[in-house]
């Protein structure tokens, strides 16, 4: 028997209204048509090789004892600044050690920046990744100088190379999981040993990142 057009009206509005409710509940929009969810989720799909591609990229660190939380982002990147200005400081008081991948975009990266991505991956110096991030990007230029440009250089391209995979081959794994990558990306094992992964600049991720890594919550 065939239902009536109300019912079938009826029918879809709840389904709308259902849908609705659960992204308001458990998802946010950061940017048009991409949505993130709201809380930290745990990797359970690979998440032994995720940690072994963490260990080995080309992070800078301030070399703390504590806890580790990887973040990937690239230089241009407003809301990895605004994650590492608002957080690392209260992080690296609680002893946590910040483990920051940078790596430059393939199509859209300026040669500076591939310059400094290069140099950052090749020294592994945390003393230039601070000069780099802590003022507008034109100033470290003008402070500091350019490195010497990873074109034509094999071992700087190889370095420079090395994030962009690390990159990529994370993004595979998030793929696997149900996601798809975006940066910051912050990567972190809770006390049970799970990977736990939360993506994003977010006043409710920072709260549970620090929650989970034993920093006080402001």
């Amino acid at each position: 028997m065939l239902r009536s057009p109300a019912l079938i009206i009826t029918m879809l509005f709840t389904l709308l209204v259902a849908g609705l409710l659960f992204v308001a509940k458990y998802q946010r929009a950061p940017l048009p048509g991409k949505l993130l969810p709201k809380a930290p989720q745990t990797i359970q799909v690979d998440a032994n090789k995720l940690g072994t591609i963490l260990q080995n990229a080309p992070w800078v660190s301030p070399g703390l004892s504590g806890p580790v939380l990887y973040t990937i982002g690239y230089r241009a990147c407003p809301n990895c600044i605004a994650y590492e200005r608002t957080e690392f400081d209260d992080l690296h008081r609680a002893g946590v050690d910040t483990r920051a991948i940078v790596f430059a975009r393939r199509k859209v990266s300026t040669p500076n920046e591939r310059a400094v991505a290069a140099e950052l991956a090749c020294t592994r110096d945390w003393s230039i990744y601070e000069h780099w991030m802590e003022d507008v990007e034109e100033a470290y230029y003008e402070n500091y100088g350019v490195p010497p440009a990873p074109k034509g250089d094999k071992r700087r391209s190889a370095c420079l190379e090395w994030g962009r995979m690390v990159y990529d081959r994370i993004d595979v794994i998030m793929q696997k999981n149900g996601r798809s990558m975006e940066t910051p990306g912050l990567f972190w094992k809770n006390k049970k040993g799970d990977w736990r992964v939360f993506l994003g600049d977010d006043a409710r991720g920072k709260r549970a990142i620090r929650r989970e890594l034993g920093v006080p919550i402001r």
